[in-house]
């Protein structure tokens, strides 16, 4: 039975990937367009939003300026959360610095030997989240043109983390080490600095490629009227209204898609705050190729899926106390592109990026010719 199972599997996905290459042959003018418009979202929303942070992050970490947090905040943390005064940063940073951060920063812990896998494991699912820089700058102000919107889902998505951590102490109290973990000094150096910035930059490729891809799958879900009907269906479900539900459906693909969405209004609220905290299929895929496999993801699903219900929950609750007043605003969704914004700097940010990997590269090899 099992085998039968793996077998459809492998023939449903050949079946798509075949599919996906016809449509990418025949409708080229659709394919164009959607990756035209993936490149755009990585320019003027996700590199913005993600670069600074993921270089960041990897200093934190690499340096070992994570583990300078007080022991009597890594009591505290342990006895609310189960995570000690290195994990508790993480956490804490993992929320407001967008999606890929967190994981990424306890996939280098795990790496070094840090931490062992089913904790990283365990705690991927906590240190995650969309960032301010997201929240305001794609959902917020594109989609529903209100800063007090945007407010409203970093609270939720917030209150999600915190309240799914706390049902996650158990568990994290019970993988802890025995053993605590010896403090290790802080240690900066330029060849460091440089290294985590050509990190960042390979894994901002790494993200935006993904990206590319959901567009160019949203297009193919779109063009063959899946889209239309899978938002029809939602949209009855949830009484959101066919608008409403393709708006949704495209978010559980890629997040970052609710920027270009067009309907909803603010009854869709709720589940655009569940959404963000979910992260949706993209997001998954891209935390897949930052891991490199070396950490199942099963965990992470389960208790993002748990974060998204209580980020529903709180948006549902809070709703009334940011929209009154606005209501009429909110429920226009008048979308607003970024007026002024230029995409120059993240074009040139993307090639000084390329300039560094491609001179690091260079010096490495000089050096091992040297060696040799």
């Amino acid at each position: 039975m099992r085998k039968h199972a793996e077998k459809a599997v492998k023939a449903a996905k050949t079946a798509l990937a075949v599919t996906l290459f016809l449509f990418c042959a025949a409708d080229t003018a659709a394919v164009s367009q959607a990756v035209y418009s993936g490149m755009l979202r990585c320019i003027n929303t996700v590199i913005p939003s993600l670069f600074a942070m993921l270089a960041v992050s990897s200093v934190i970490v690499r340096s070992g300026i994570a583990e300078l947090m007080p022991k009597w905040i890594g009591r505290i943390s342990f006895f609310l959360f189960g995570m000690d005064e290195t994990e508790f940063p993480i956490f804490s940073f993992g929320m407001l610095a967008g999606y890929p951060v967190g994981v990424k920063m306890l996939c280098e812990l795990y790496t070094a030997g840090r931490i062992s896998r089913r904790r990283a494991e365990l705690l991927s699912g906590l240190c995650f989240g969309a960032g301010p820089a997201f929240i305001f700058g794609c959902v917020s102000r594109q989609y529903f043109g209100c800063e007090r919107i945007g407010l409203l889902i970093l609270i939720s998505a917030v209150s999600a983390n915190i309240l799914t951590a706390l049902g996650a102490s158990f568990f994290l109290r019970k993988s802890a080490e025995k053993q605590p973990r010896p403090r290790r000094s802080v240690t900066i150096s330029a060849e460091m600095l440089t290294e985590s910035v050509l990190r960042s930059g390979r894994a901002m490729a790494d993200i935006c490629i993904m990206v590319v891809g959901a567009s160019v799958f949203t297009a193919f879900l779109i063009r063959t009227g899946t889209m239309a009907a899978a938002g029809e269906l939602l949209g009855k479900l949830l009484r959101l209204g066919r608008e409403g539900g393709e708006a949704l459906t495209a978010a559980l693909i890629d997040v970052t898609n609710i920027g270009s969405s067009t309907g909803g209004g603010h009854l869709l609220l709720p589940y655009v705050s569940g959404a963000v905290s979910f992260g949706g299929a993209c997001v998954f895929f891209q935390l897949r190729a930052l891991t490199a496999g070396k950490l199942s993801l099963k965990p992470f699903i389960i208790m993002r899926a748990a974060a998204a219900v209580i980020s529903f929950a709180v948006c549902r609750a809070l709703l009334p106390y940011f929209v009154f007043g606005e209501a009429m605003e909110v429920a226009s969704v008048r979308v607003r592109g970024h007026g002024t914004d230029s995409a120059v700097p993240s074009v040139m940010l993307i090639i000084m990026v390329v300039m560094l990997m491609l001179e690091y590269g260079n010096k490495r090899g000089e050096s091992s010719a040297y060696s040799t």
